[in-house]
């Protein structure tokens, strides 16, 4: 306002001085002189009566609430580090290690689903998963330096018959005895092959199916468990399972020619054979192991090789250990497909059930 009020007095004595000079009015534009009037009007009538004096303008010393609105995003920090080193930058990191654990308990969290996920999805595995050697009756396979005719007759095995095959696993109330049907094996392998020899006891001999079939006659059946460890507690057989049976042909019951009408002079029994019965994909008679068989007044002898490719061994080694159980199938009605009764080297063992095997192991 003061400097209003300076103004109003230039321009009056501009005036005036104008006037005084003997510059007449009548030259004076009669415009700017009510132009000149009404600014002064206007300029002094601030000091009029009737008019309030203004409240003086003057710029606000800065306070804690200013700076408090203008200053956080710029002073904020540079006042942490420079007033109380302790409490601000004590309360700082405490700002941020509460904010940090934050997302770093979610990231925890989202960790611990992982696993939990893949817990879920490996329940598969973390629940079937074991040890690589079953608990039943071991049998143990000596390494073969020589080869073996394959014939029936074991006179040629150096290792000793082991482990007697007397466990009734089905059929109880239609086996007899020992006599009746039971057995005992021999044995080894290479790299090759696994070899087995089994002797059986057997006081009738009846064997009338083929194939598929044979376990409806006197037959021998393995079961063969490649990866133990992986499915170790599952209880149905998976692709790694092996069911293969071995029939020693068809003794008493000749498959003979007739030529015009006449029975041939020469009669070819039934041969031995193989079959597998699982995995299913691979089902059928199995002509690559080789069988040979010998009947005797008190049973049979059985001697057969098994190429590792069939049981999908790929490297067999000293030390390795297999699911495994052999058993004997006995039919005592001739005439007749039946499985009467079955023994078994394992206790409780179960065909379809792979923890109820027992073990093999490469000496």
């Amino acid at each position: 306002m003061k400097l209003v009020y300076n103004f109003s007095i230039y321009v009056t004595e501009s005036v005036t001085n104008r006037i005084e000079e003997g510059i007449s009015m009548d030259k004076i534009n009669l415009r700017h002189i009510i132009v000149a009037l009404i600014v002064i009007t206007v300029l002094t009538g601030c000091t009029l009566p009737g008019f309030s004096t203004p409240t003086p303008f003057s710029f606000p010393t800065p306070d804690k609430t200013m700076t408090a609105l203008f200053e956080p995003t710029q002073a904020a920090p540079a006042t942490s580090a420079s007033s109380s080193a302790g409490g601000e930058n004590t309360s700082t990191p405490k700002a941020v290690a509460t904010s940090t654990p934050k997302p770093t308990i979610t990231g925890e969290l989202d960790i611990t689903e992982t696993p939990e996920v893949n817990e879920t999805l490996d329940a598969t595995e973390v629940t079937f998963a074991g040890p690589a050697v079953r608990s039943g009756p071991s049998i143990s396979a000596d390494y073969l330096d020589k080869n073996l005719n394959i014939d029936g007759d074991l006179y040629e095995w150096d290792p000793p018959i082991q482990k007697v095959i007397n466990y009734v696993v089905y059929g109880a109330d239609k086996w007899t005895n020992a006599d009746d049907c039971s057995g005992t094996m021999v044995a080894a392998w290479d790299e090759d092959y696994l070899y087995i020899g089994v002797r059986v006891k057997d006081d009738k001999y009846v064997q009338e199916g083929k194939k598929e079939q044979m376990y409806l006659g006197d037959s021998i059946e393995i079961l063969f468990d490649r990866y133990v460890s992986a499915d170790y507690s599952l209880h149905t057989m998976s692709a790694d399972d092996y069911q293969l049976g071995i029939s020693p042909g068809q003794y008493g019951i000749s498959t003979c020619m007739i030529i015009n009408g006449k029975v041939a002079t020469t009669c070819t029994p039934q041969p031995p054979q193989a079959y597998l019965w699982f995995p299913k994909t691979d089902a059928g008679k199995k002509t690559e192991v080789k069988v040979g068989s010998l009947e005797s007044g008190q049973g049979y002898q059985v001697e057969f090789k098994i190429p590792w490719s069939l049981l999908g061994v790929a490297y067999p080694a000293s030390g390795d250990h297999y699911g495994f159980a052999i058993s004997i199938n006995d039919n005592d009605l001739a005439g007749t497909l039946k499985q009467q009764s079955v023994v078994s080297n394992v206790p409780g063992r179960f065909y379809a059930d792979p923890t109820t095997w027992g073990d093999l192991y490469l000496k």
